[in-house]
């Protein structure tokens, strides 16, 4: 033990690598101010309209996680009546259900995507009817029992109800527009080499395959204005094996369920930190685990056995080489549990991360989502230069341009492989920008 200590104190406190500068933010405002105190963070968490007593339903995780609106007004049955009734939805909804029928007769991708593409005046005119919509009683309590509570529109908290519909809204439709684009139409993702389409589009074998899929969706007698659509992009993920999203849903059920029924049982205030967060690095070859990986996680246990945190995040998803069925995250709890011993109950995972950026937001998730007490500074750890990277400006910039946030509330390097952080509660919000993680 005492070699432990020594081995975390050498991690924590190499005074040569100590930066007294961090990056801050606060939500979405990009700020540059650093968190004062406490309860500023408390405020923020406070005027979000988080809950975190709200239960995620998430009976098909990866619609669920790209188009959480479309899920709760599938979900609702007052609000699906108000949908259906409405003659402007109504008129939209036939339209996209006869372009289910006529797609079986087109030869190419192109002609998929006009058929059940959103135009912008389509897109307009369904944010028009949800804002008058909006002042029913019915939808104004799906804002306030669900939306808002949820954390995954956190973005429009500060918005009217009618105006969070419409930001969330015009978010689902642009989100499978962007499916039917990077999946049908074969167009690059903005991480290509990782995320792109499984086959090349123009081929007779994909044209086949997608009028399978086709042929297994079954609408609903009164199918809501966006299910043709919504079933038929859920179809190209399902047809490019992208599953990432949802593939490990509930997590509470599986690989984090030991972990996070023993959340309650920690005596926080014994430790310096929450958490020590451990940044994923997938093999290029097919590895099971990197060797940058493992020494990471090499770093996070001595950080463990030196009572740095109770609690290890390990975040990585399948990602490198495209389409791997090896998972960082579950491949480094496997590492840690052999090769340390550390007990499963110390160990959480987020097995969807892609990106650093949701590395730490994902982690963000996690600490809200489970009660780990976020007014605490959590441990990031990694290499030495992907450290150096994230207490950078220029993260700062890549987080708000990729995410639209900066994910945490500051983060200041402390010696040359970890970093101090805190969660910000902004990271809770749904991005269906980023369908195999959103």
């Amino acid at each position: 033990m005492f070699r432990h200590l020594i081995l975390s104190f050498v991690l924590l406190t190499n005074a040569s690598f100590v930066q007294n500068a961090g990056l801050s933010s606060s939500g979405f405002y990009f700020t540059h101010q650093p968190l004062a105190n406490t309860s500023t963070q408390n405020a923020s968490l406070h005027s979000s309209g988080f809950d975190s007593t709200y239960k995620l339903t998430l009976r098909n995780a990866v619609q669920d996680k790209n188009f959480y609106l479309l899920s709760l007004f599938q979900g609702h049955p007052e609000v699906r009546k108000l949908l259906r009734e409405n003659q402007a939805l109504k008129k939209l909804s036939n339209d996209k259900v006869q372009a289910l029928r006529m797609a079986a007769n087109c030869d190419d991708v192109g002609c998929l995507d006009r058929l059940f593409r959103f135009s912008d005046p389509a897109i307009e005119m369904v944010a028009s009817e949800l804002r008058a919509l909006g002042k029913h009683p019915e939808f104004r309590k799906l804002v306030l029992k669900e939306m808002r509570p949820s954390g995954a529109f956190i973005k429009y908290s500060r918005q009217s109800d009618s105006e969070m519909f419409i930001a969330a809204w015009k978010d689902a439709a642009n989100g499978m527009n962007r499916l039917l684009r990077v999946y049908g139409l074969g167009k690059d993702p903005f991480y290509k080499n990782i995320d792109r389409v499984s086959f090349d589009v123009s081929s007779e074998e994909y044209r086949k395959l997608l009028k399978a899929k086709l042929a297994e969706i079954k609408l609903a007698k009164d199918p809501l204005f966006f299910e043709p659509t919504l079933n038929f992009a859920l179809k190209l993920l399902e047809a490019n094996r992208r599953d990432e999203a949802g593939r490990y849903e509930p997590l509470e059920e599986g690989e984090n369920k030991t972990a996070q029924q023993e959340l309650k049982n920690i005596r926080w205030n014994d430790y310096p930190y929450s958490f020590i967060l451990v940044l994923g690095s997938g093999p290029q070859d097919s590895a099971r685990l990197s060797r940058s990986a493992a020494k990471r996680a090499d770093q996070a246990a001595q950080l463990y056995l030196g009572q740095s945190a109770p609690l290890i995040i390990l975040s990585g998803g399948h990602v490198h080489p495209m389409q791997t069925p090896f998972n960082e995250a579950i491949e480094m709890k496997k590492y840690l549990m052999e090769q340390f011993k550390i007990p499963e109950k110390s160990i959480l995972i987020d097995p969807y991360a892609r990106h650093t950026t949701t590395n730490f937001r994902n982690a963000a998730r996690l600490a809200f989502r489970y009660g780990i007490p976020t007014d605490l500074k959590a441990l990031v750890t990694s290499s030495e230069d992907h450290i150096a990277v994230t207490t950078k400006e220029g993260f700062r910039i890549r987080c708000s341009t990729e995410l639209g946030y900066f994910p945490m509330e500051f983060i200041t390097r402390i010696s040359p492989v970890a970093a101090e952080f805190k969660p910000s509660v902004a990271s809770l919000f749904f991005d269906a920008n980023d369908p195999l993680d959103p």
